[in-house]
């Protein structure tokens, strides 16, 4: 029912990783800048969540098994 100590840090950190990704696209949805360039960052962006997303899935494969 509790979280250790580690599992509250993980989660802490987590949270702080995507919620600074959601602010950096929202400044990037509004920056003034031309479409082009703002479709290409955040598509920049998702491939960069994309992959954190694969690296901490396979991080905690390997802590659960």
């Amino acid at each position: 029912m509790f979280c250790s100590g580690d599992d509250r840090n993980r989660s802490l950190l987590v949270a702080l990783v995507v919620g600074g990704l959601v602010g950096a696209g929202v400044a990037l949805l509004l920056a003034p800048q031309s479409g082009k360039r703002t479709r290409q960052q955040i598509a920049d962006l998702a491939e960069d969540l994309k992959d954190y997303a694969t690296d901490l899935t396979e991080k905690v494969r390997t802590k659960v098994v």
